[in-house]
């Protein structure tokens, strides 16, 4: 299929038609894609600073719409929700809803499942926008608003950072904060896999993997509240 009719049919899903379609094109394409092109340099940059717009656009958005929608919570709860929203790891969901992974263009290895993510994710932000500058704000108000409003009522527990309620309820608890120890790394420094064990209230000793010593500590903190909530310690 070509990009042509692939961009027809994105446009389609996200309901919006772009009237400068090349500002859309910038917008998904990564910079990699021309890293070797030196004279698409300027193209190429386009897709940062879209993705700078677009990350500006999204967090006034969301703070509008939950800031609307949940009169009764306080600015701690509508924090935790808006970090939830706008973290990297919810864009790249919000990228797999939409299908941006069928028109972006780039130039990493489909294996690299790490980078791929994080340009994903980007490109979120990047397509925010391009519909901001295309559309003007509120094009991009309703396209955030049509592809979160489906988490808007997600629970506050859940949007939590499993670490800070780990760390709340072991100081709740014990008075002693979770202690977190790097026993292992492994593999090519472009690829390097982290082994972390995690020691908190009294459980058994938590080992997690991760592409980062951040993402191998949340993981274990994750093991731990899933352990704590079949054992109803809270």
């Amino acid at each position: 299929m070509s990009q042509k009719k692939n961009i027809r049919i994105f446009e389609e899903k996200i309901n919006y038609k772009f009237k400068d379609i090349s500002i859309l094109n910038q917008s998904i394409t990564h910079p990699s894609f021309h890293k070797e092109v030196k004279s698409n340099q300027k193209s190429s940059n386009e897709f940062e600073r879209l993705e700078f717009l677009g990350d500006r656009v999204l967090g006034v958005i969301i703070a509008s719409i939950l800031f609307k929608k949940h009169k009764k919570l306080n600015e701690g709860d509508l924090s935790k929700k808006y970090s939830y929203l706008v973290q990297k790891s919810f864009l790249h969901k919000i990228s797999i809803d939409i299908s941006i992974d069928q028109i972006i263009l780039y130039n990493f290895k489909r294996n690299n499942k790490k980078m791929i993510i994080s340009i994903l994710s980007d490109s979120v932000e990047s397509l925010i926008g391009a519909i901001f500058i295309d559309g003007g704000y509120k094009a991009a108000y309703d396209f955030v608003k049509k592809f979160w409003s489906p988490y808007l009522d997600i629970k506050i527990s859940k949007t939590h950072d499993p670490k800070t309620v780990l760390q709340e309820l072991s100081q709740q608890k014990l008075k002693r904060l979770p202690e977190y120890k790097l026993i292992k790394k492994k593999g090519p420094a472009h690829s390097p896999q982290f082994t972390v064990s995690l020691n908190v209230l009294n459980l058994k000793i938590i080992k997690a993997d991760g592409s980062s010593i951040r993402e191998a500590e949340r993981k274990a903190a994750f093991e731990a509240l899933k352990t704590i909530d079949e054992k109803k310690i809270t």
